[in-house]
């Protein structure tokens, strides 16, 4: 297994967008709701949720679908 090792310049160069209260909402529900299903079940399918939090990030990144496919595709790997 390969491992990545994260220089402290890299990290520093990436684009972290600050929102208001508001706008982390939706975000905290769906986290507290797959927090509240694995805790129920650690195997509970979360993959909707955590779609809809991912559309939730592209959309605060102004992703593009070109983007976004390229994000989706890394994902994979």
């Amino acid at each position: 297994m390969d491992t990545v090792q994260w220089k402290k310049f890299v990290i520093e160069r990436l684009p972290v967008i600050m929102i208001s209260d508001d706008k982390q909402k939706p975000l905290i529900s769906l986290v507290d709701q797959i927090l509240a299903l694995k805790k129920q079940n650690k195997d509970a399918d979360t993959k909707n949720l955590e779609a809809q939090i991912d559309q939730l990030v592209y959309k605060l990144y102004d992703l593009k679908p070109e983007e976004i496919k390229i994000v989706e595709n890394s994902s994979k790997k």
